[in-house]
């Protein structure tokens, strides 16, 4: 199943690369789930891996290859729950967030996964369901809701809604109704994505070739790596977006991450999705701000963002602008509900992709919807399908020319995930053996203190996989390219 995917993946980004130079060896799948996901990642970590390995014979001429086993792949699914601070666990700001969970509503006859994990998110959802922000109110204001209500609040504001006595409109609230496989094919987004390739490359324009900078006109750091002298603008939060640019940062990109300075701030998974990468704070809503960006997009190849869809793009860095602004350029977008359809415009994240497409039914117990709590599939899966893509679009870049849209949706990755099948038996055991662990932990001081944290899980021959920058507190850099990049 392995290497059958990755031969589908490889030839569905529309490049030549070889999957032989990829070896996957055995191993547990260590979650303890029926899902197939410790043998998607390895797929997709394995073809992103042969791409790597294409572009190093592109720019150097020399073959390579690479190493991957199961226990990997899956560890690479649940990173950030393998980190430390010194010796302490990093903690969420507000670990319980009542507002994020599923819920009964229609007198428990349907149920809904709501997520108020950002403040505004669960200011607006207590305030539509006039209740506080505990799970017990929760579980009894929504029990007197229609699960459909529910979604129907979670369409995006629109010019001419209502608002209520205080100003506020409620509406664009994150809720989706948990639904079987079967009724999420049957959604109007749901038959949208059906039809939507797992990795969707569009080509915006037609350019002369943009080979990578030959490797002897770069400085060290970054001179003997696949992907030295690519620089990638990350404009993402929360685990599938800044996985991407982390994966390539692996292999030598340079990024650099920006943050609005008003947005909320989420420990672990800033300090997961950090690694290899500066980050800068930019205000979009400001002028001055939007014209830097804008400088720094002419010296991008990669824009990289993560806002619910169509959002960037009214501030001015839509798609089709940002390639009339820098010809060449990459553009990678990464939702939950995909870019187009009915509901491409909502909000959603790891869950809530869950609960639509039918995961969340598959992993009821006793009739209770399911989740998996202690690894994110959708997210790192979705993060590494649009790594994938990326490098494809450079190749592609390279050899034909062009502008690209790399589209890849948290959705989307969730129905591939349960196109696979489940397994018989799944493992039991909720504890990663500490032996099994140690082979992937490493260890680094930063500006953070001392982080223990997942390293790279693909082995290659020649370019051993590893982050330059430790990770750093968000806004650390100014936001101008390095130097040395």
């Amino acid at each position: 199943m392995i290497r059958e995917q990755m031969r589908k993946l490889i030839a569905g980004v529309g490049v030549n690369a070889s999957f032989d130079v990829v070896s996957i060896d055995g191993g547990e799948r260590l979650l303890a789930t029926p899902l197939k996901a410790a043998e998607l990642s390895a797929a997709v970590l394995g073809a992103q891996a042969a791409l790597i390995c294409e572009i190093w014979r592109m720019r150097t001429g020399r073959r390579q290859t690479v190493g991957l086993d199961l226990e990997g792949a899956a560890l690479a699914l649940r990173s950030v729950k393998h980190q430390r601070q010194w010796k302490y666990e990093i903690s969420l700001t507000e670990p319980s967030y009542p507002t994020v969970g599923i819920y009964p509503t229609d007198g428990g006859r349907r149920w809904v996964m709501i997520n108020g994990g950002y403040p505004k998110l669960r200011d607006k959802l207590l305030k539509l369901l006039k209740c506080a922000d505990s799970r017990m109110a929760l579980k009894a204001a929504m029990n007197r809701w229609a699960a459909s209500d529910l979604e129907d609040a979670a369409e995006p504001e629109k010019v001419g809604d209502t608002p209520d006595e205080e100003g506020d409109v409620l509406k664009g609230i994150c809720a989706v109704m948990v639904r079987s496989q079967e009724e999420w094919h049957d959604h109007p987004q749901g038959k949208v994505l059906a039809r939507t390739p797992v990795v969707d490359i569009k080509k915006l324009a037609d350019g002369p070739p943009v080979d990578f900078p030959k490797l002897s006109s770069l400085d060290p750091p970054t001179a003997t790596r696949p992907l030295s002298g690519v620089r990638v603008l990350d404009l993402t939060h929360v685990i599938a977006g800044p996985t991407c640019a982390k994966t390539l940062a692996e292999q030598g990109a340079t990024v650099l991450h920006i943050y609005g300075p008003d947005r909320p701030q989420l420990p672990p998974f800033d300090i997961d999705g950090g690694h290899g990468k500066l980050s800068a704070f930019l205000d979009l809503k400001q002028e001055a701000d939007q014209q830097t960006l804008r400088e720094l997009v002419e010296g991008a190849d990669v824009f990289s963002e993560s806002y619910r869809p169509g959002a960037i793009a009214k501030l001015g860095f839509g798609p089709e602008a940002l390639a009339s602004m820098k010809p060449g350029i990459i553009i990678v977008s990464v939702s939950c509900f995909g870019v187009e359809g009915p509901w491409a415009g909502r909000r959603g994240f790891e869950h809530n992709a869950q609960a639509a497409t039918g995961i969340a039914d598959k992993l009821a117990t006793c009739g209770v919807p399911g989740l998996t709590g202690d690894f994110y599939p959708n997210d790192y899966i979705t993060g590494f399908l649009a790594s994938l893509g990326t490098l494809a679009a450079l190749i592609r870049r390279a050899c034909e020319g062009g502008s690209y849209h790399v589209r890849v949706s948290l959705c989307r990755t969730a129905m591939h995930l349960l196109e696979q099948g489940l397994n018989a038996e799944a493992p039991t055991q909720t504890e990663i053996p500490a032996a099994t662990l140690a082979r992937y932990m490493r260890e680094r001081d930063s500006a953070l203190g001392r982080l223990h944290y997942l390293g790279p899980v693909l082995r290659y021959s020649e370019t051993p996989s590893y982050w330059d920058l430790p990770p750093s507190p968000l806004g650390a850099h100014p936001p101008r390219w390095p130097d040395w990049a």
